[in-house]
């Protein structure tokens, strides 16, 4: 089967490797498209030491069973599936008190073991959620990454009638958007530096969309919301952008961290602000068993994922996604690979 093998910072390889076979607890999907995420090309570019090589890169994948191992009885062959990666040892304490997304020994497929940039993947039938077919692969590709905003809606505890601000509108911002805009909140506010995402932001729901580099945003939001905003969630991973925010929430409101900022980065923020305002500053990592409800969100058309998924690339341009997923932000929100293409 054919498969990219990340070898190296900057170097994937189309190789024909071995099919795999179900361990006793295993599936194998024949992949239907696995989704380009920003970690991995953070991976491919040597940003983040995250990767085993060599190693099948893609943790966003979707698929249908071809063939089960002896002990897998709650699923069958032909039934179309969404993968949570994120595999914990499930000895730590914190597997033990329910967060397994902060698990100190994860194994995560796509990092460690062979991910879904390939033909097949054999998955840990622990880890797969049924999706309808009719749903397509747009809609399973996001089954994970929705599942991680959805761990951060929780955290967040958005109230109705309040307003939101999101910095950023790549797919994470996107998704935000979604949910968002399905509470009841007063003003929906978004930043977005590149144009055509600032359109898309505008389509899926946000009331006003600001341009950061072209408009004064602190004057700008404090014209919409004098006292400050109530909920911001960064979803843009930049320190600047998360520096320059923090002092626009309102008194008594939350800051979010959800963007992955580079792991040196600092910001600087006033103590005193944050205990005069009595702020909430919060952050919000990977998803603990919030995958079904993803499924279910995307499966009830709550998600205008063929808005978000705006491009479908074969295996043999994976590198080229990478590059595009860089310099190509005024034209693709969301990339798929589709190892059959």
């Amino acid at each position: 089967m054919k498969a990219a093998v990340f070898l190296n910072y900057n170097k994937i390889e189309i190789r024909d490797i071995p099919k795999p076979e179900p361990g006793d607890n295993e599936v194998v999907l024949k992949v239907g498209a696995c989704g380009v995420c920003g970690t991995d090309y953070h991976i491919y570019t040597g940003q983040l030491k995250a990767a085993k090589p060599p190693v099948v890169l893609g943790h966003e994948l979707t698929g249908t069973i071809i063939s089960m191992g002896k002990h897998v009885k709650r699923f069958r062959e032909g039934q179309t599936v969404s993968v949570d990666p994120l595999i914990a040892c499930n000895t730590c304490e914190f597997c033990h008190t329910g967060r397994p997304n902060l698990c100190v020994n994860p194994t995560t497929i796509g990092y460690v073991v062979n991910g879904g940039f390939e033909q097949y993947a054999a998955i840990p039938q622990t880890h797969i959620y049924p999706i309808s077919e009719k749903a397509g692969i747009k809609a399973g590709i996001l089954v994970e990454t929705l599942a991680c905003v959805l761990h951060g809606f929780d955290r967040l505890g958005l109230k109705a009638g309040h307003s939101v601000m999101i910095l950023g509108a790549g797919t994470v911002g996107c998704l935000w958007n979604q949910l968002v805009k399905h509470t009841p909140s007063t003003l929906l506010i978004q930043t977005e530096l590149v144009e055509f995402r600032r359109t898309i932001a505008k389509k899926l729901g946000a009331d006003v969309v600001i341009d950061p580099l072209h408009e004064k945003l602190i004057e700008r939001v404090l014209s919409l919301c004098p006292e400050g905003v109530d909920y911001i969630i960064d979803a843009t991973g930049d320190p600047k952008a998360v520096e320059q925010a923090i002092p626009l929430v309102r008194k008594g409101g939350t800051f979010m961290i959800f963007g992955v900022c580079p792991e040196d980065a600092m910001i600087r923020v006033s103590p005193f602000m944050l205990y005069q305002k009595e702020m909430n500053l919060i952050a919000s990592k990977m998803p603990p068993q919030t995958l079904d409800r993803s499924v279910k969100l995307l499966e009830a058309g709550l998600i205008d994922y063929d808005t978000i998924v705006n491009s479908v690339m074969p295996l043999e341009s994976i590198e080229e996604a990478f590059r595009m997923f860089e310099h190509s932000r005024d034209k693709v929100i969301k990339m798929a690979i589709d190892p059959w293409m």
